[in-house]
């Protein structure tokens, strides 16, 4: 019995392991880091970049889940596209929230760290579907 437990988990991939899902974790660790820096903002920008941030964010989650479902490599492409656009978008909103002092240029640097690779990700997901460079 016991046998039978462990190679059942063995032979399981854990989810960091699933490539599919790794562009998932990232951004919403993304998301994670970036909700404790958005509370830094001034107040008057709560409801304009702050809140572009914010659902960007929320729009990148909501393409991978979407995409997995698609059931064609060409609607998943699309959908990989989208979110290739809005994770260059993000990259203009933290370089402005940096320079108008709203957040560090360390913190920049961190977020876009982390948003480089989930770009690379993506890319590489993109072209994979047949997708050019």
């Amino acid at each position: 019995m016991e046998e039978t437990k462990q190679t059942m988990t063995e032979t399981k991939p854990a989810i960091a392991d699933r490539p599919k899902y790794i562009l998932l974790e990232k951004t919403k660790s993304l998301h994670s880091f970036m909700h404790h820096i958005i509370d830094k903002f001034p107040k008057s920008q709560k409801f304009s970049l702050c809140q572009r941030i914010e659902d960007t964010l929320l729009e990148m989650i909501k393409l991978l889940i979407f995409q997995n479902y698609q059931q064609t490599d060409e609607d998943r492409k699309r959908i990989m596209l989208n979110f290739l656009a809005d994770s260059f978008l993000l990259d203009v909103l933290l370089s402005q929230s940096a320079d108008f002092k709203y957040i560090s240029f360390e913190e920049e640097h961190n977020c876009k760290t982390l948003l480089n690779e989930i770009t690379n990700f993506a890319s590489s997901r993109h072209t994979n579907l047949g997708g050019k460079k």
